[in-house]
């Protein structure tokens, strides 16, 4: 696929980056690049190829099952805002 200068400019646009007429161009090539690579790796074999989640096979291979653990308390006395045995941090999801 072939990009042109106002179809990388559109994307700029929609990521809110403002950029020069080199960045542009720039951008251009490295993007045919990245599509080039998604489309060998499109176009492999892989039907004889078992999925995993690790990459390797083997029994207890595999993501480890979440735990809960406290913090040290020598990190929780350095943070900045605290609540007892909490580390406080801004609200970053229902700001208002």
């Amino acid at each position: 696929m072939e990009f042109d200068k106002e179809q990388i400019a559109h994307l700029a646009d929609l990521a809110k980056l403002k950029l020069s007429q080199e960045e542009i161009e720039s951008y251009k090539e490295q993007l045919q690049d990245v599509l080039a690579y998604v489309e060998k790796i499109n176009n492999l074999n892989l039907e004889d190829t078992k999925e995993s989640l690790s990459g390797v096979e083997g029994e207890g291979v595999g993501p480890r099952p979440d735990s809960v653990e406290n913090s040290e308390p020598a990190a929780i006395s350095q943070a900045c805002q605290k609540d007892g045995q909490y580390v406080e941090v801004p609200n970053v999801f229902n700001k208002e």
